[in-house]
C-alpha cells in the first residue's frame, strides 16, 4: 500500500509540473493521440460498412460510399499528420526541459545540507535524478509513452468490439494473443530497472575513473607514477561487472519475449483460420472477412506497439521515479528570523558535531567565543577539528547538538541567506575557475563586479600587481582548457585570498590560505590581509604557527575539542599543546 501511495504522489509531481512548465506539451500530446486512436479504430468499420455498400450502388448507397471513402482516406492519412504533431511538441519538450526539470533539480540541489553529500546513497540519489531529467527527459516522455500506451488499450479495446461483433469466436485468440505477450514484458522490465537501479554506485564509481583518465592533474601522476595501467584494470573490471550483469538480464528478457511472440503470432494465425472457416460456412460475409483481416492486423501491430510502448513507459516511469527521489533528500533547515548582523560576539556553546557513518565526533563539545572585530586564529594537528569548526560557526554543517549564537540569535532560527550575505569563506579546496582573472575574483560578490578600485585594492593586498600586469590585466582568461593562462599553484591561492577578500562582509573565514606559499610570502599575504580587514571579525585556520604573532586570539584544537585558547605568549608560557607545535615547527627554520 505504502509503494502506490508513493508511485501516485509521483504520478501527481510529474503532472503538475508539466501543467505548470509546460501546459502546452501536456495537452497536445493528450488530443493528438485520443484523435489517433478514434481515427485508427474507425477503419475497419468503414471497410466493412464499405464492402455493404459496393454491392448495391444504386440510390442513396453511391451517396454514403462516396462519404465513407473519403472519411476512409482521412482515417489513413490523419494518423501521420498527428505523428508529425507529436513530434513537433517533442521538440517543444525538448527545449523546455532545462527549466522545468534542470532548474528545479539544481535550485534544491543548492538547498541540500552540505553534510548530506558526504553520504553515497545521495551523490547516487543526485547522479540517477540528473540522468532522468538530461537523457531521458523526466516526467514529460514518461507522459509521452502513457498516451501512446492509452492509444494503442484503446484500439486493442475497440478492436477486440469490433472482432467480435462479426464473431464471438475470434475473441479468445485475440485476447490471449495480448496478455501472456504484456505480463512477459513488464516482468522483464521490472528485472531490468532493478538490476539498473541495483548498479548507481558502481555506475558512478564508473564515472570517476574515467574522468581520472580525462583530468589534467591525475593524468599527470598517473604518467610520471607508472600506474595508469592499474586505474586501466579497475576501469575495465568495473565496466565489465555492469555490462555483464546487464547482459544476463537482456538475454533473458530476449528468451522470455520469444516466447510471447511465438504465442501471439500463433494466435493471429488461429484467428485468420476461424474467420476463413467462419466465411466458408456463410457466417462471415466477404465484406466482413476484409474488415477481419483488416481488424487482425490493426490488432497484431497495436499489440506490437502496446508492448512497446508498456515498457518504455516502465522504463520512463523509474526515471521519474528516481528524478522525484532526489527530492526527498534532507535540506538545510530554514529558520524563521531575519539574521540581525551582530554587534558583540559569536559564542559556541557545548558544540557537537559528526558526520555521516562516522565513528566518533568530529567535534566533541567546544566551548568558544569570538568577540567582534577579533582575529582569531585556529591551529591544531590534522584531523583535529580545525576545518569542521569554521563550517559549524558558519552554519554550513548544523551542529548535531549545543548552540552556535551570534550575539543572542541561535543560527538555526536565521534565514540563511541573509548570515550567508555576512560571510566571506576562502575554503582550503578553493575552485580554479575558467574564467577571466576579475571575474574569479569577483564572483564573490558579484553586483560589485565593475568595482575596479576594489578589485585593484585586494590584488594588491594579495600582492598579485605584477602577475596581472604580466598576463594582460584582470580581463585575461584563466585556465588552459579553454585557451587561457594557467596559474601556479600559488598564484592560484592568491586568487582564492582575493575572492574572498572583495566580498563585502564582516566575518570572514580563511581555511589554511597559504598552504601553497612560501612562508615569507605567507607572512606578506597575512600582514596585508590583517591590515585590509580592520574592522572585520576573521577566523584564519592554519597548521602554520607563524601567524599567530598576530593573533588576537588563538585557539588549539585537539580530538575535535578546544583545548586551549589565548595569545602567543600566554600559551607559549603555559608549555601546553601550542607550545608543542610551536616548538616542533621551530626545527624547521
Amino acid at each position: 500500500m505504502k509503494g502506490i501511495r508513493k508511485h501516485l504522489a509521483c504520478f501527481g509531481l510529474a503532472i503538475r509540473d508539466m501543467q505548470k512548465f509546460m501546459p502546452f506539451l501536456l495537452w497536445g500530446k493528450l488530443i493528438s493521440s485520443i484523435a489517433e486512436a478514434v481515427l485508427q479504430v474507425w477503419q475497419p468499420v468503414l471497410i466493412a460498412e464499405l464492402f455493404r455498400l459496393a454491392a448495391d450502388l444504386e440510390g442513396g448507397n453511391l451517396l454514403l460510399f462516396k462519404r465513407d471513402i473519403v472519411f476512409l482516406c482521412i482515417c489513413i492519412g490523419s494518423p501521420a499528420v498527428c505523428t508529425m504533431l507529436l513530434r513537433a511538441v517533442g521538440l517543444y519538450g525538448e527545449g523546455k526541459k532545462e527549466t522545468c526539470y534542470g532548474w528545479k533539480m539544481y535550485d534544491f540541489a543548492g538547498k541540500l545540507r552540505l553534510e548530506a553529500l558526504e553520504k553515497p546513497e545521495v551523490l547516487d540519489s543526485f547522479r540517477n535524478a540528473d540522468a532522468a531529467y538530461s537523457q531521458h527527459l523526466a516526467a514529460s516522455r514518461m507522459f509521452s509513452y502513457l498516451l501512446m500506451d492509452v492509444r494503442s488499450v484503446l484500439v486493442c479495446v475497440s478492436t477486440f468490439f469490433v472482432v467480435g461483433s462479426f464473431s464471438l469466436w475470434l475473441l479468445p485468440g485475440a485476447v490471449l494473443g495480448v496478455l501472456p505477450y504484456l505480463a512477459i514484458d513488464i516482468f522483464s522490465e521490472k528485472h531490468r530497472s532493478g538490476t539498473y537501479r541495483g548498479q548507481a554506485g558502481k555506475r558512478r564509481r564508473l564515472v570517476y575513473l574515467w574522468k581520472l583518465f580525462c583530468t589534467k592533474e591525475p593524468v599527470k601522476e598517473m604518467r610520471t607514477m607508472g600506474f595508469s595501467g592499474f586505474l586501466k584494470e579497475k576501469w575495465v573490471a568495473a565496466n565489465v561487472e555492469v555490462v555483464r550483469e546487464m547482459e544476463e538480464v537482456e538475454l533473458r528478457a530476449i528468451r522470455w519475449s520469444a516466447a510471447g511472440i511465438l504465442l501471439k503470432n500463433l494466435c493471429y494465425v488461429a484467428n485468420v483460420a476461424i474467420a476463413v472457416i467462419l466465411m466458408v460456412r456463410g457466417e462471415l460475409a466477404v465484406g466482413q472477412f476484409a474488415a477481419c483481416l483488416t481488424a487482425f492486423g490493426l490488432l497484431q501491430d497495436n499489440l506490437s506497439l502496446l508492448s512497446t510502448f508498456v515498457v518504455s513507459f516502465l522504463q520512463s516511469w523509474h526515471h521519474v521515479e528516481e528524478y522525484y527521489d532526489f527530492f526527498r533528500a534532507e535540506t538545510e533547515e530554514e529558520g524563521q528570523e531575519d539574521y540581525r548582523p551582530f554587534r558583540r560576539e559569536i559564542t559556541l556553546r557545548g558544540v557537537h558535531f559528526r558526520y555521516p557513518g562516522g565513528d566518533r565526533d568530529a567535534l566533541d563539545g567546544v566551548d568558544l567565543t569570538i568577540r567582534k572585530g577579533e582575529h582569531v586564529v585556529i591551529v591544531g594537528v590534522n584531523g583535529s577539528g580545525k576545518t569542521t569548526l569554521s563550517k559549524v560557526l558558519t552554519g554550513t554543517y548544523p551542529a548535531c547538538s549545543g548552540d552556535v549564537c551570534y550575539d543572542d540569535q541561535n543560527i538555526t532560527k536565521m534565514k540563511k541567506n541573509g548570515l550567508y550575505r555576512d560571510i566571506s569563506i576562502v575554503p582550503q579546496d578553493f575552485v580554479h575557475y575558467n574564467f577571466s582573472l576579475g571575474e574569479n575574483i569577483t564572483v564573490s560578490d558579484f553586483g560589485r563586479r565593475e568595482d575596479q578600485a576594489g578589485l585593484a585594492k585586494v590584488a594588491e593586498a594579495v600582492g598579485m600587481q605584477e602577475l596581472m600586469r604580466g598576463i594582460g590585466g584582470p580581463k585575461a582568461q584563466l585556465g588552459r582548457e579553454f585557451g587561457g593562462v594557467e596559474l601556479s599553484g600559488g598564484e592560484w591561492q592568491k586568487v582564492a585570498i582575493a575572492r574572498g577578500l572583495f566580498r563585502d562582509s564582516s566575518l570572514i573565514i580563511l581555511d589554511e590560505p597559504t598552504s601553497a606559499l612560501d612562508p615569507l610570502v605567507e607572512y606578506e599575504i597575512l600582514t596585508n590581509f590583517l591590515r585590509l580587514i580592520q574592522g572585520k571579525t576573521s577566523v584564519i585556520i592554519s597548521h602554520r604557527v607563524g601567524i599567530c604573532r598576530h593573533a588576537d586570539k588563538i585557539v588549539v584544537m585537539k580530538d575535535g575539542k578546544a583545548v586551549e585558547w589565548g595569545s602567543h605568549e600566554e600559551l607559549k608560557k603555559a608549555g601546553g599543546e601550542y607550545a608543542r607545535i610551536w616548538g616542533e615547527q621551530a626545527k624547521w627554520y
